[in-house]
C-alpha cells in the first residue's frame, strides 16, 4: 500500500514547487517594477546618477564592479529619429511628460493585476453618439471634450475604477479640476491628484486607488 502513495506525494510535491516557484517569481518581478518606480521618483526629483563602485575580493582575485543608478538609464534612454516634414515642429518628443511618465510608472508597480492607460481624454470615459453634433450641442460634453486625465486604473475587463493627475509644484489650488472630479463622481469612478514633486510610493498608491 505505501508504495501505491508514492506516486501521490510525488506529484504534490511537484504542484507544491510549480505554486511557490511561481510566487517568487511575481515577488520578483514585482520588487523590481518598484525598484524602478522609486529609481525615476528620484530622477525626477533632481537626484544625481552616479556610478556605485564596489569591490569583492575572492581567493587571490579582487573583482571591481560600477553600478549606474536607474537616473542614469533614463537620461541615456536612445533618441528617436530625427523628424521631418511640415509637423515636425509641432512634434511632441515624448507621448508623456515626465511627471506622466512617473506616474505611471508607479502605478504600474503599484497595481501589476490591473491595465493603466494614460493620457486619455475625460469624453472617452462616455458613450457619445458618433458625429461632433452631439458634443457641440451639450455645453458639458464640450468642456470634457478637451479636459484629460493623465492616467486611468482598470480593472483587467477595462473597468475604470479610477483616474490620477498630476499637477505642477507651483500650482496653488484645483479649481480648475473641479468639474472634472464632478464628471468622475458622476460616473463612479475615484479621482485622485498628486503633486509631481510628491508622488506616493507603489504600495501607498495602491491603497489609494483601490481604497
Amino acid at each position: 500500500m505505501l508504495w501505491s502513495f508514492i506516486p501521490v506525494a510525488i506529484l504534490v510535491a511537484a504542484v507544491a514547487y510549480i505554486v511557490l516557484t511561481v510566487r517568487r517569481a511575481r515577488r520578483e518581478h514585482q520588487a523590481r517594477s518598484e525598484e524602478r518606480a522609486a529609481a525615476m521618483l528620484l530622477a525626477l526629483h533632481g537626484a544625481q546618477a552616479q556610478p556605485r563602485v564596489e569591490t569583492t575580493t575572492v581567493g587571490p582575485v579582487t573583482i571591481t564592479t560600477a553600478t549606474v543608478t536607474a537616473a542614469a538609464l533614463v537620461e541615456n534612454e536612445a533618441e528617436a529619429a530625427t523628424p521631418a516634414g511640415p509637423l515636425a515642429a509641432l512634434r511632441r518628443p515624448r507621448l508623456l511628460t515626465d511627471p506622466q511618465r512617473l506616474l505611471y510608472l508607479v502605478l504600474r508597480a503599484a497595481l501589476p493585476d490591473h491595465i493603466v492607460m494614460a493620457n486619455m481624454r475625460m469624453i472617452d470615459l462616455l458613450e457619445v453618439p458618433a458625429g461632433p453634433e452631439a458634443v457641440e450641442r451639450d455645453p458639458r460634453l464640450s468642456a470634457l471634450l478637451h479636459q484629460r486625465l493623465d492616467c486611468v486604473v482598470c480593472r483587467n475587463d477595462l473597468t475604470p475604477l479610477a483616474a490620477l493627475v498630476v499637477y505642477p509644484a507651483s500650482m496653488p489650488g484645483a479649481q480648475q479640476e473641479q468639474a472634472t472630479s464632478d464628471a468622475l463622481r458622476e460616473l463612479g469612478i475615484r479621482f485622485l491628484r498628486f503633486r509631481a514633486d510628491s508622488l506616493p510610493r507603489p504600495a501607498e498608491m495602491r491603497a489609494l486607488v483601490l481604497g
